[in-house]
């Protein structure tokens, strides 16, 4: 009696570990939960052995004689967790889109003026992404002649990672594991390594390996997308019956929905909610880099550069007043130069020594769901006015 019971009480213990180990709900119980998720897909596959095993046992002993047949319900419970796993979970709703078609934009008939889009320029050429169609895919893997890019899309974060990758990064070696925080998990079978879609790191926040540059993205209705680059190439999928706007996130505190606006430089971060951001510049710092930042008032996207002329030159940046300086496309003057900036970060006007210098611009990432941001990002300092 006892050994049928302790054979089928192992193997649904495997079987619901490995079904519902990398639930996203862990993580709402602690710090540990993300090493759950973590610990249970490494062991998935052992998992799954471990419990075939088990029934296998189970069934031998029916099959012998030393039980009655009656013994294989306990098998039911296991059948129950391995569809689960496989067929059901949330997560099998999602792909991983490998070399995926494109069309002109003349013949995106898939795509409304006002839906959202994701819109990436890579190797020179605008690609955009309906949301409808990422809610499905939201791991997409494109090369461009020689170089290559993944776009992770984390839709209840409302955020785009599109990283330049080396060749190496394949499609088939990657697996989206859970959605812990809003945030896409996935895991490389080559490397062995965890990725957070939100920040494109390791969830121990090292570089993943084949993992290179961040490539800027713009999430905003497919009009103004298509109005500001009318050669773009935009998404084809066989999945296009997602939602079309921003979703407000699942996870998190009574801010957890806060648009913000996060600025990465050299050696740190900052968080700024996005309201508050306006065509006036404002000076701050972003991690150890000065910085201005600024929303540029024609496209209604959020600018932000390093403020360092030189080494030892760190101008105060203040808006312009002077109506005959403003129609040279000035938007910013610095005050110990006294030039004149305009949206791209270049010198237009002032002193012929600076002109046509330009300043460095820093990552930004905007709108970003305050809830997912402040899980994975940590602790980034607030700007406050």
């Amino acid at each position: 009696m006892a050994l049928p019971l302790i054979l089928s009480f192992l193997a649904t213990l495997a079987a619901a570990v490995m079904a519902y180990g990398t639930d996203p709900r862990w993580v709402e119980q602690g710090t540990w939960g993300l090493g759950l998720i973590v610990l249970a897909r490494r062991l998935q596959w052992p998992l799954v052995a471990l419990a075939l095993l088990l029934c296998l046992g189970l069934l031998a002993l029916v099959i012998s004689g030393k039980r009655r047949a009656w013994w294989l319900i306990a098998l039911l419970p296991v059948l129950a967790l391995f569809v689960h796993r496989f067929l059901t979970a949330p997560t099998n709703r999602y792909d991983v889109l490998d070399s995926p078609a494109f069309v002109a934009a003349a013949d995106a008939r898939h795509v409304r003026d006002e839906d959202y889009v994701v819109g990436v320029i890579f190797n020179e050429q605008p690609y955009a992404y309906p949301y409808a169609s990422l809610f499905r895919t939201p791991v997409i893997v494109q090369s461009d002649r020689e170089r290559r890019m993944v776009l992770i899309w984390s839709a209840y974060a409302n955020a785009a990672t599109p990283i330049e990758v080396a060749r190496e990064v394949k499609a088939r070696d990657l697996d989206i594991v859970s959605d812990p925080m809003d945030t896409l998990l996935l895991y490389n079978g080559r490397t062995g390594q965890f990725i957070v879609g939100l920040t494109g790191r390791t969830y121990h926040g090292g570089k993943p390996a084949g993992f290179e540059a961040h490539i800027p993205a713009i999430a905003q209705p497919w009009r103004q997308w298509r109005t500001a680059h009318p050669e773009t190439r935009v998404l084809m999928t066989n999945s296009s019956t997602g939602p079309t706007q921003p979703l407000a996130p699942r996870h998190g505190n009574a801010n957890a929905g806060t648009p913000q606006v996060i600025f990465i430089g050299d050696g740190g971060e900052l968080s700024i909610q996005s309201n508050l951001i306006t065509a006036l510049p404002i000076n701050v710092k972003v991690g150890d880099t000065p910085a201005v930042v600024f929303r540029d008032a024609p496209t209604g996207r959020v600018k932000a550069f390093d403020r360092r002329l030189e080494q030892d030159l760190i101008p105060q940046f203040k808006p312009v007043v002077d109506a005959k300086v403003k129609l040279k496309g000035v938007v910013m003057t610095d005050a110990d130069t006294g030039s004149g900036w305009d949206a791209r970060g270049v010198a237009v006007d002032g002193p012929k020594d600076w002109r046509g210098k330009k300043l460095r611009p820093i990552e930004v990432r905007e709108d970003i769901h305050r809830g997912p941001s402040d899980f994975w990002y940590g602790d980034i300092p607030w700007y406050v006015p």
